[in-house]
């Protein structure tokens, strides 16, 4: 299925679209959504259509009153697994159930989530864009939101502000492979795209005639296969390593043989041309700091594999502490970093470092990124120390600022839950495991907790 434009969708569409304008025009908000509705239901693709219909749920939420609100998030919640299921078979249905929770709260996360998932799937990208926009707006800062936003732009034909974004992803993520490999994917898509080289995919040019000359031909086709083959990459490195000889002061190439290298789990090798960056470059660096680290590191897992049953203990134990010791030393050199901060504390938490690890979460939460992961970390630490009453205050906090139930803020209701136990508050702990079991019966053992529950009531 494709969009449509008012001049492309059916007569009787654009008749009721035409209806509803004239409706909102004069405030009669409800017949003006039944209109576009049913304009919709005729043109499910008709874009023009769903922002008149998005921009009168809008005015009607204005209108509202504050019970009048809590009552439509409650019907959303109930309509969503009925959207999630459509999704799977029927596409369709699911942007009608979508719109059903919208008319009721236009500013639902999980209805426009539900929208811009279902367009996708349907092909309608400017209409999967305008509901993943809505959704940033509410979630900025949320990893799995940010990815789905870049597809959607993407899909758009927005692939420089897509580009833009999945950067500053990646600065909040470094160490997300996911992340990294999306960014990535969108430098070099956009290269493609001011390049030419899309006409090329698009099959309206000879990429011989795109690219310079017949050998940046074939090592761009090699570039294009390296991860894949290791061959290519043993090919690529003699390649660069030539270059370099006539050129030893390329930042690009320089980079490139590290990362190869590191491919080839030659991490020594890749090691020394990350130094040879940094030395190159005559400033600091801090992905190329960070991949120095994830090097070596990596070169202690290859010896891990490798070391006989009486090491590997040994060697793990090595591992940790210098895995620990040259994050903070990356902390400190980047104090703006603070998922860097973050990164220590969850390490500091892991090795029972409990005070380095308070410090380093009260540090880190000040990241939008980072803050509820911080406090929930924080309230952990509280709880290990003993401090059940700052614990549960901070767990507390981190739930107020999360919006979404979804696995973190679970999550957050069992240890506070757990907290709330542990300093004898036995009916405050028991409703955070109810929060969980009404959304997820099979969540750890909260169907046991709360069974025990009524059952000590009968």
């Amino acid at each position: 299925m494709e969009e449509k434009s008012q001049k492309e969708v059916h007569p009787q569409a654009r008749d009721y679209f035409e209806k509803g304008i004239a409706a909102l025009r004069k405030d009669n908000l409800d017949y003006a959504s039944k209109l576009f509705e049913q304009s919709l239901k005729k043109e499910p693709g008709f874009f023009e259509c769903r922002e008149a219909l998005r921009l009168n749920q809008f005015k009607r939420a204005e209108k509202k009153s504050s019970f009048s609100k809590i009552f439509s998030k409650t019907t959303s919640s109930s309509l969503l697994p009925k959207g999630q299921l459509a999704l799977r078979n029927n596409p369709v249905e699911a942007i009608e159930v979508a719109e059903q929770i919208l008319n009721e709260d236009p500013y639902s996360v999980m209805g426009n989530k539900l929208l811009g998932e279902a367009a996708s799937l349907l092909g309608f990208h400017k209409t999967a864009l305008f509901a993943w926009e809505w959704v940033m707006k509410q979630q900025p800062g949320d990893k799995k939101n940010t990815i789905n936003y870049c597809d959607a732009l993407v899909e758009a034909g927005e692939l420089a502000k897509a580009d833009e974004c999945c950067s500053e992803l990646a600065k909040s993520y470094p160490e997300d492979l996911a992340v990294l490999q999306l960014s990535k994917n969108l430098s070099a898509r956009l290269t493609m795209s001011e390049g030419g080289y899309d006409k090329v995919a698009a099959g309206e040019a000879d990429y011989r005639a795109v690219l310079k000359d017949e050998s940046e031909a074939v090592l761009l086709e090699q570039e294009n296969r390296r991860s894949e083959q290791e061959s290519t990459a043993a090919s690529l490195i003699k390649e660069y390593e030539k270059r370099l000889e006539s050129d030893n002061n390329n930042l690009k190439l320089i980079r490139s043989l590290a990362e190869l290298h590191g491919r080839k789990k030659d991490f020594n090798r890749s090691v020394e041309y990350y130094e040879l960056f940094n030395k190159t470059n005559l400033r600091s660096d801090a992905g190329v700091d960070r991949a120095i680290v994830r090097a070596k590191l990596s070169n202690y897992d290859q010896r891990i594999e490798s070391a006989d049953s009486e090491r590997v203990e040994q060697l793990r134990k090595e591992r940790d502490c210098f895995e620990i010791e040259q994050v903070q030393q990356l902390a400190e050199s980047y104090p703006s970093d603070l998922s860097l901060r973050f990164e220590l504390g969850v390490l500091q938490f892991k090795a029972d470092d409990i005070q380095s690890a308070i410090k380093s979460f009260q540090r880190a939460q000040g990241s939008p990124h980072r803050e509820i992961a911080s406090l929930t970390y924080l309230g952990q630490c509280f709880s290990k120390r003993g401090m059940n009453d700052m614990a549960a205050r901070t767990l507390q906090n981190a739930l107020d600022k999360k919006e979404v139930m979804d696995n973190e803020k679970m999550d957050l209701y069992y240890q506070l839950g757990c907290v709330l136990e542990e300093i004898g508050k036995k009916e405050e702990s028991i409703e955070q495991f109810k929060q969980i079991y009404e959304r997820d019966i099979d969540y750890r053992d909260v169907a046991d907790r709360v069974d025990a529950y009524y059952m000590n009531l009968e």
